[in-house]
């Protein structure tokens, strides 16, 4: 199995047309591809004047496919590593968005984690939140910075993620 990153198109394409745009662009012949499927599809709207979908493609090829120079296997071989390696379920500590995008990554390579939360759930803790906004009441366990969602529920949504 191999992935391919970071496909930027600017069009919405079936899954026909997809699959002939990698073959064209990466210059992989369609023949050597035995089965195909999207890992990831996002909109990249941080440019208003420039929209494109991001993808990230699965293949499964024969071995002539292992010329092309864009194409990773190694995330897939270290996932799999980090699968057979794990002896019990891992534990994340909070539910805010690393904890729910830490879970999310574990989940769709088949690993189980536990998520542990010290706040309620969102509708729960909304409430909360709005007993203190209303009448200052804090809810040591219950508020804006503790629950499911973290700090990013009642956010403006500008949390920032530094990947470099």
């Amino acid at each position: 199995m191999y992935r391919i990153e970071n496909i930027k198109i600017r069009e919405e394409l079936d899954k026909e047309e997809l699959i002939e745009f990698i073959c064209k662009k990466y210059r992989i012949s369609k023949e050597d591809i035995l089965s195909w499927s999207i890992y990831k599809k996002s909109v990249d709207a941080r440019d208003k004047n420039d929209i494109f979908y991001n993808y990230t493609i699965d293949i499964e090829a024969n071995n002539k496919i292992k010329q092309a120079k864009i194409i990773k296997k190694e995330k897939i071989e270290l996932i799999n590593l980090f699968k057979n390696c794990i002896k019990t379920r891992p534990v994340i500590v909070g539910a805010g968005p690393a904890g729910i995008f830490c879970a999310l990554t574990l989940v769709q390579n088949g690993i189980k984690p536990i998520i542990i939360e010290q706040g309620k759930e969102i509708e729960e803790r909304q409430k909360d939140v709005e007993e203190f906004r209303k009448t200052g009441k804090l809810n040591t366990q219950s508020n804006v910075q503790f629950g499911e969602g973290g700090a990013g529920t009642f956010s403006d949504g500008k949390l920032t993620s530094r990947s470099k």
